[in-house]
């Protein structure tokens, strides 16, 4: 073999190994431009999931936020109710006890008339009682008032069972018409003096609670 055709070969060897790596290199820049694109691909699709996730969480949570307010407007517009019915309810109370204790001497006095001396008179045998009732059940602001008032009125029906006491036991010794003494009824003057008192500060105390309800 001449140097000459030893070279020729030695080209032709160089030239077939660049056509052989220039294709390489194509594949490979052609596969790396395919994986770009499903990798963008990719990262567009995660981009839009992320997305899609986002919005149904701020879904979500404005469907949450809603259901909320709703149930508080609710739970608001029942307590104004519940507020303004229990108001109505205090006023018309407040009314009924205020009557019973301005009837509340005068329904003592004729109680003791009938029980001690047999008179045919009207009055509310329950007076107190009711008053006592609507005090527990709806007025605890008029408490003090109401029990100052209770002890003197426990004192004028004690005054009048001892009365009563007194009729029987005349009775019990054969006296025809039995009645309680002068000496006795001195103490009715006093007693309902005593009862006064404690009546006019209940209803000035009653109207200062209607004067809060209507303002």
């Amino acid at each position: 073999m001449t140097k000459e055709l030893a070279l020729e070969i030695l080209n032709e060897t160089i030239i077939h190994n660049w056509y052989f790596y220039l294709l390489i290199f194509l594949l490979s820049a052609l596969g790396a431009y395919i994986a770009s694109l499903f990798k963008g691909a990719g990262n567009e699709k995660g981009k839009y999931l992320a997305i899609e996730s986002s919005l149904k969480t701020i879904e979500k949570q404005v469907a949450i936020t809603t259901e909320t307010s709703e149930s508080i407007k609710t739970a608001i517009e029942h307590d104004t109710w519940r507020k303004k019915e229990l108001e109505l309810i205090k006023r018309q109370k407040l009314e009924e006890y205020f009557l019973h204790i301005s009837a509340l001497n005068n329904s003592l006095n004729n109680e003791m008339l009938e029980k001690l001396f047999g008179a045919k008179v009207d009055y509310d045998s329950q007076c107190f009682d009711k008053a006592n009732m609507i005090q527990s059940l709806y007025l605890p602001e008029l408490l003090v008032e109401h029990h100052e008032l209770s002890e003197v009125v426990e004192d004028f029906t004690r005054w009048v069972s001892d009365g009563l006491f007194l009729i029987a036991e005349q009775s019990s010794n054969g006296v025809e018409n039995p009645q309680p003494t002068r000496e006795f009824m001195t103490k009715q003057s006093e007693l309902l003096s005593a009862l006064a008192k404690p009546i006019s500060k209940t209803l000035l105390k009653a109207r200062e609670i209607a004067q809060e309800l209507n303002t």
